[in-house]
């Protein structure tokens, strides 16, 4: 994109926003006047630049016709119900009449787990048990490729085949789970 236009913009961007604010205010969204300065500059800069400069260099009244295509397509956004901003991003319909009491609507019992900290303790654990058997290099090496690694093994450079690596892993995971569970001792 040409440097002038980029500065160009960076420039009006403020008053542009100002604009947006009270269309977006009269038109009831003002929590959405910066996305929809966002949408219309987006919409902007996908057109060909040869179109950019000319809208850039056609000056009136100190102003540039870019300035009044900005503005024009913000009004239009804000306030038009056919325009591509409103189209996007329609409100869902509310019936702003419903008694909520009488919904029947699932109460979710309040999950405080941390779901992080259980995932990184269950791969520690997976470290240790995997650490302390006694695997070849080969099946440390499947293993390690797939698992820690989370390689697919259509992608593998050794020569085993597709069975052989889905065995040996398998066979190691196995080992794994029977080492967790405290039925194997190493």
């Amino acid at each position: 994109m040409n440097k002038e236009i980029e500065k160009y913009i960076s420039k009006r961007y403020e008053r542009w926003l100002d604009y947006s604010l009270y269309h977006c205010t009269h038109a009831g969204m003002a929590d959405e006047a910066i996305d929809v300065l966002n949408e219309v500059l987006l919409d902007l800069l996908q057109k060909p630049e040869p179109k950019l400069l000319t809208l850039f260099n056609a000056k009136k009244n100190g102003y540039t016709e870019l300035d009044f295509f900005v503005l024009r397509m913000i009004k239009f956004n804000a306030t038009s119900n056919t325009a591509p901003y409103r189209a996007k991003y329609k409100p869902i319909p509310t019936d702003e009449n419903v008694d909520f009491s009488l919904l029947e609507i699932a109460d979710f019992e309040n999950d405080d787990r941390d779901k992080t900290a259980e995932i990184l303790e269950n791969v520690r654990q997976v470290r240790e048990a995997y650490e302390s058997l006694q695997l070849s290099e080969k099946a440390k090496r499947i293993f390690e490729y797939r698992f820690f690694l989370h390689e697919n093994f259509k992608d593998w450079t050794g020569k085993e085949n597709l069975s052989e690596l889905y065995e040996i892993y398998s066979k190691v995971v196995n080992l794994i789970k029977e080492k967790i569970k405290g039925t194997i001792i190493f």
